[in-house]
């Protein structure tokens, strides 16, 4: 029987998802406690490096898994478990009529993520793709996907450009617009135990639960992609 707790330091895109399955997890296996840390995948790794207890890992891109791969602190080989793209989202109503990455040269302020997070890369490259540049005095750089979405929900921040997982939780506070797949760019979700983990046992029953039919279920409805 399994039992003790565990942290999960998990990307902010889980948030919502996470949460679902870690009280679905504990309802299933009473007496084990699942405890989580978000942040930007970026800071979790180096969390991770430099000794932060943190029990698994679940990464919003496989280029911030592979640091903490490198460094051996992470047991086993990491396995994608979901799969996500980017949005825009814009102020409920769209006063600016703002439909694609190019109409975001409409807005007065744009929120994306800092580049040392999945969603700042990937937001750079759709842009790339797309031959949009946003002049540096009108974007507003978020810590991790939630507080970017953030600057569009409560903030001062016209568009955002985050992940379509976010876009499908912001109810009445904004409108999501799609970003088509010839500028979109996919990003993959790894995860693994963390090396240093207290309770193998239980760090390696979360992750087969998140890799399980219930799991990819759960991910499925928060509008993740399917890992393959």
């Amino acid at each position: 029987a399994l039992s003790g707790t565990i942290t999960v330091s998990a990307a902010s895109s889980l948030k919502g998802a996470f949460g679902t399955l870690g009280t679905m997890f504990q309802s299933a296996h009473p007496g084990t406690t699942v405890s989580f840390n978000f942040g930007s995948s970026g800071t979790l790794a180096t969390q991770i490096q430099q000794g932060a207890p943190a029990d698994v890992f679940a990464s919003a891109s496989t280029q911030d898994m592979a640091p903490v791969q490198h460094a051996v602190d992470i047991a086993g080989t990491p396995a994608i478990f979901a799969r996500n793209s980017l949005e825009i989202v814009v102020k409920s109503g769209n006063p600016l009529g703002i439909h694609s990455l190019a109409g975001l040269d409409k807005a007065g302020v744009v929120a994306i993520c800092v580049k040392t997070a999945p969603c700042g890369v990937t937001a750079d490259q759709a842009l790339a793709k797309a031959h949009v540049t946003i002049p540096a005095s009108k974007v507003t750089l978020g810590q991790d996907v939630d507080s970017t979405l953030a600057e569009v929900t409560t903030g001062d921040a016209d568009a955002a450009i985050v992940y379509v997982t976010n876009a499908k939780s912001v109810g009445t506070l904004g409108v999501g617009v799609l970003i088509p797949a010839a500028q979109n760019v996919p990003t993959s979700y790894p995860i693994a135990t963390v090396k240093t983990t207290t309770n193998k046992a239980l760090s390696q029953a979360w992750i087969a639960y998140v890799l399980s039919p219930t799991g990819q279920a759960v991910l499925r409805q928060a509008s993740f992609l399917p890992a393959h």
